[in-house]
């Protein structure tokens, strides 16, 4: 349990990284250089459902190795999610808000939490449940521009935390968020880029509830002390 829990840990660390800005009520200081921010906040407060694929790289300082993945993602406020990550890891990441879900057809297992217990203070999971707001979790170290995209880097205010910085990519046109970086204290870093974003389109509720097939072995933690 402890391997599963850290692995949906590390998926939650990015995947909170474009639900965070769905969350309303978000403020930024108003100060010139955070002026990108307040327009990629604006612009996501209106956003209730996300569809897009993605292509995530993980690179594992340990093992001086990058894997490369692609995969589809489907979110809608507040906190439901579907990642589908294709070969070689294959895997299903759900959440109805309430329960995550992590689904391993090779494994032929599946692993049921409650969202809260894989949350740790300020850490950017927090805001998939609506429970934390950016300003107090995390400082602005620079918003800069590169080719078509602004970046925004994020440092936590919390030194305890795994992570060392957040960096968020968004079209500086129309401000549409087009992936994130996640690194962390062990060196590790976890980049997506999103392609094919669709917005505010209607998703039905099932698309959150893990159907599996006769025979996986599932691992309910919902009710552990």
């Amino acid at each position: 349990m402890a391997n599963k829990r850290k692995e949906i840990r590390l998926n939650l660390h990015f995947l909170a990284l474009f639900t965070l800005l769905t969350l309303p009520g978000t403020l930024f200081a108003e100060t010139s250089e955070q002026r990108a921010l307040d327009a990629i906040q604006q612009k996501y407060e209106k956003v209730s459902t996300f569809e897009a694929n993605f292509t995530q790289e993980s690179y594992v300082k340990m093992m001086n190795q990058t894997q490369s993945v692609k995969g589809t993602v489907k979110i809608k406020k507040p906190g439901k999610m579907k990642w589908v990550y294709g070969a070689p890891d294959t895997q299903t990441l759900i959440s109805d808000g309430k329960t995550l879900w992590l689904y391993v057809p090779e494994e032929e297992q599946a692993t049921k939490v409650p969202v809260e217990s894989i949350y740790s203070s300020n850490t950017p999971a927090l805001f998939l449940a609506g429970k934390g707001k950016l300003t107090r979790s995390f400082n602005v170290e620079s918003v800069n521009e590169e080719n078509k995209n602004i970046l925004v880097t994020l440092v936590p205010k919390n030194e305890d935390q795994s992570l060392a910085r957040l960096v968020l990519y968004a079209n500086k046109k129309n401000y549409q968020i087009t992936g994130s970086t996640v690194y962390d204290k062990l060196g590790n870093k976890t980049e997506i880029k999103f392609s094919r974003a669709r917005i505010n389109r209607e998703i039905p509720e099932e698309q959150f509830q893990l159907k599996t097939p006769p025979g996986v072995e599932i691992l309910d933690y919902t009710h552990t002390p």
